[in-house]
């Protein structure tokens, strides 16, 4: 494991009981790490809390190795997964992300997983997508293909916000609710 991973993942662990149980992660990689949520949940004022435990660089393998750290301990209600992106260059990453789900079902059968697909294209990742379709039931653990393409970065954030909204939410979406996303 990466040194500056185990160190990211440790200081999450040290937050850990500031957070309440039932709410949200997100936990991912580079572009999880880096995507304005704190800022875009604000505005749509959600009920729910989020903890984004995203690590830039972060490997499937390596999440393994810090699930409990950074998902677990939390007890989340929904938990939003978004690797893939760093590992590129090893051959056996569907298989560690077959791992990695069943340990998230196995240590949180209560709550709802959410696979968010890589974006991009390639080969990779479309074998990669295709893989995390394959541990989908639709019930417990679903797929979500995020919007790949757009003019400029704050628009790309805006649409795939707008997209991921509705699944951080507790309650039904509602007529003004839909107004207000579409304003984003």
């Amino acid at each position: 494991m990466k040194e500056y991973v185990r160190a990211k993942a440790n200081a999450m662990k040290k937050i850990n009981d500031l957070t309440l149980p039932g709410e949200i992660v997100i936990f991912g990689s580079t572009y999880m790490s880096e995507f304005p949520i704190y800022e875009l949940i604000n505005k749509c004022k959600l009920e729910n809390a989020v903890y984004n435990r995203s690590i830039k660089g972060l490997t499937v393998k390596e999440a393994i190795e810090i699930l409990d750290d950074c998902v677990v301990e939390i007890h989340p209600s929904k938990v939003f997964v978004a690797l893939g992106e760093e590992d590129k260059s090893d051959p056996n990453a569907v298989h560690e992300y077959t791992r990695l789900i069943s340990a998230m079902r196995q240590r949180l059968p209560k709550a709802m997983i959410y696979l968010i697909g890589l974006t991009g294209g390639g080969s990779f990742a479309e074998s990669f997508n295709q893989g995390m379709r394959s541990l989908c039931d639709n019930k417990t653990v679903r797929y979500i293909e995020l919007i790949g393409k757009s003019p400029s970065e704050n628009a790309l954030f805006k649409a795939q916000f707008k997209q991921l909204s509705c699944f951080f939410r507790t309650r039904p979406v509602t007529m003004s609710d839909v107004f207000s996303l579409a304003s984003l």
